[in-house]
């Protein structure tokens, strides 16, 4: 978390529980006014590790055709 110097005491806890949770697979993060982006990633996920590549299509594709992939336990 030293990444992400401006965050609360709160809002570190929420993280670290967001990043350790068995059903989350990709955490991303990013300051308001700072350049850094924080992610972390399960690394059994084949979409998470495909965002955390960096590379082939901008973010905001990857993060639209992960708002249309089915949920977890969903059909498609």
């Amino acid at each position: 978390m030293r990444y992400l110097p401006s965050l609360t005491i709160l809002e570190r806890l929420a993280l670290w529980v967001l990043v350790r949770s068995p059903r989350t697979s990709l955490v991303v993060v990013k300051e308001l006014h700072w350049p850094t982006v924080f992610t972390a990633a399960n690394p059994n996920d084949p979409i998470s590790g495909y965002v955390t590549q960096g590379d082939a299509e901008p973010a905001s594709m990857q993060l639209e055709r992960i708002y249309h992939l089915p949920s977890y336990g969903e059909d498609e």
